[in-house]
């Protein structure tokens, strides 16, 4: 009996070694680092695909999200940018986030459309650095994630949607997919748009929306959609910027050859890139832009928080633009920082905020107030300044 419970203690006393030793194993930087990048490689062949896989893609995405920001930004109080020993964690949790989706279609880009032909308007050479801490994989190509309503004889419109980020990735788990989803609920057509950020060249973010708004009048008959001539951009920081950027520099028939000379156009840089309607969110800004030479500007509908920091550059371009686009009008939520997308909030990611939530179905009464699906109407008797 003795003999029996030391050797049982023993054991106990190897396990606990064991344990300990498993917690207090350590990665080095390096080893993280390749281990981090192996993922994401693997991971953006899934993310930008939502249609593709079932599973929680939402939960999915949101760690995928940080730890690709985390290879040149401070994610989740990191004390610097990029990749390091700490990541371990959060790459075995994208990895087992991944594996726990299931793919549903035998190639994940049969469900996007691409954008661009055999040619692409881009620099030359192609940016061959800067890929290795990329939100993308090297040689990465814009397409539309499309988010088709069943009856295309009474649809409304067609929204193309683009998520924030800067130059640096799309935040499309809170201002994209679900923002598609929105729209698709009352009637339109969605697409977010996968555009190109960095190593791409900046102008290229507004070419790919400018190409984006042709290539759905170009293959509307082929594709089935309804109601291609109104078209409707929502977009959000940098998307939003980019609505601006195309209005004043990829509009109608100006094509993407004025960016790149030696560029070919095609049959689908012959249709125009005008829009009806743009929704610029937390992303109005018009400071060394010139509209003069767009003679069809959409109606715009702005939109930011109080508590976003960039209110302070967004307010002088608000007064531009009331000047600028004879339709023109603008919110603003006093509760809502910066990168709140629909306002409803994003589990793990971002938190809810009550007032910034107004802005979608006031967007959608101003949409279909200038498209005629309800009353546009003035109060004649509005009350006067009182001094």
């Amino acid at each position: 009996m003795k003999k029996s419970l030391i050797a049982l203690l023993c054991a106990l006393l190897v396990l606990c070694a064991g344990v300990a030793l498993a917690e207090g194993t350590t990665h080095t930087d390096e080893e993280v680092q390749a281990m981090v990048a192996e993922e994401l490689k693997l991971s953006r062949e899934v993310a930008f695909y939502p249609d593709a896989f079932e599973g929680d893609f939402e939960q999915f995405y949101v760690t995928f999200h940080k730890l690709s920001r985390a290879q040149y930004e401070k994610v989740d109080g990191a004390a610097e940018a990029g990749i390091n020993a700490s990541h371990y964690d959060m790459c075995v949790e994208l990895t087992a986030k991944r594996e726990a989706l299931t793919q549903i279609v035998d190639d994940p880009k049969s469900t996007v459309w691409e954008i661009w032909g055999e040619n692409m308007a881009v620099e030359d050479p192609l940016p061959t650095e800067g890929w290795e801490i990329s939100y993308d994989n090297e040689g990465f190509r814009p397409f539309l994630n499309p988010y088709l309503i069943e009856d295309q004889e009474n649809v409304k419109g067609n929204v193309i949607i683009i998520a924030g980020g800067g130059s640096t990735h799309r935040n499309n788990v809170v201002e994209g997919y679900p923002v598609a989803r929105f729209f698709n609920e009352n009637g339109y057509n969605a697409y977010v748009l996968q555009r190109r950020v960095n190593p791409y060249a900046a102008e290229d973010q507004w070419l790919d929306l400018g190409r984006a708004i042709r290539y759905i009048r170009h293959y509307a008959e082929e594709k089935g959609i309804g109601n291609a001539d109104t078209i409707i951009t929502c977009g959000f920081s940098a998307g939003g910027g980019n609505i601006m950027q195309a209005i004043a520099k990829q509009y109608g028939h100006v094509t993407p050859d004025t960016v790149y000379p030696d560029y070919v156009c095609d049959e689908v840089d012959a249709e125009s890139a005008d829009m009806t309607i743009a929704i610029p969110i937390y992303g109005l800004f018009t400071t060394g832009l010139d509209f003069s030479g767009n003679e069809n500007l959409p109606a715009v509908f702005g939109v930011i928080g109080g508590k976003d920091p960039l209110l302070a550059y967004v307010l002088p371009s608000i007064s531009e633009s009331a000047t600028v686009f004879s339709d023109f009008s603008f919110y603003i939520a006093p509760d809502a920082p910066h990168g709140v997308g629909l306002g409803t909030g994003t589990r793990n990611y971002v938190n809810a905020y009550t007032q910034m939530a107004q802005w979608p179905e006031m967007a959608i009464n101003f949409i279909e107030s200038r498209l005629g699906l309800q009353e546009k109407s003035y109060d004649l008797n509005s009350v006067a300044f009182a001094w």
